[in-house]
């Protein structure tokens, strides 16, 4: 019975692919199963259904920490702070808002209520605020809020386009 589950757990990704699976006995009454039916014997057709999971945004850590510590990076064309600061994010594969305000006014006020000042990179991990580009201080927030060390080709790094807010005048 479990060589019967292991052969099965072996074929569904088979069977989704080509949409069904066959099973009959061989010579030694053995059960085989198959996504092709063998020529010229008597088969039974097996309805295989699939699970799908979520994976897309990276695995579950990668998610938990975007949900509970959201990262929301406070910068602007300050230079090589700046540069350093977006590059760090990328690297790690995080995804963040990217918040400018020196073009917002919104960003400006909201900027100066988190960190008592007007200064970028500012990065923002949840409700934790670290202000200034230090790499290790960045990387130790990061850490802190579940997010892993290397980035995961399924999740989008960088800033998150639907969160740039237009310029107020």
């Amino acid at each position: 019975m479990k060589r019967l589950a292991i052969v099965i757990a072996l074929l569904v990704p088979f069977a989704h692919a080509a949409g069904k699976v066959y099973s009959w006995k061989d010579a030694n009454g053995n059960v085989i199963y198959s996504d092709q039916p063998p020529p010229g014997q008597k088969v039974e057709e097996k309805a295989v259904k699939t699970n799908n999971i979520q994976t897309s945004g990276g695995g579950y850590e990668m998610r938990e920490a975007i949900r509970k510590n959201p990262v929301t990076l406070w910068a602007n064309n300050c230079g090589e702070a700046c540069d350093q600061a977006k590059a760090l994010l990328t690297k790690r594969g995080v995804p963040y808002s990217l918040r400018n305000p020196e073009s917002n006014e919104r960003d400006l006020e909201e900027l100066k209520r988190l960190s008592g000042a007007a200064v970028v990179p500012v990065l923002q991990v949840g409700t934790a605020v670290n202000k200034g580009f230090r790499e290790s201080s960045w990387h130790a927030a990061l850490d802190g809020a579940g997010y892993p060390r290397s980035a995961d080709p399924t999740v989008k790094a960088g800033p998150k386009a639907e969160e740039k807010q237009p310029a107020q005048n």
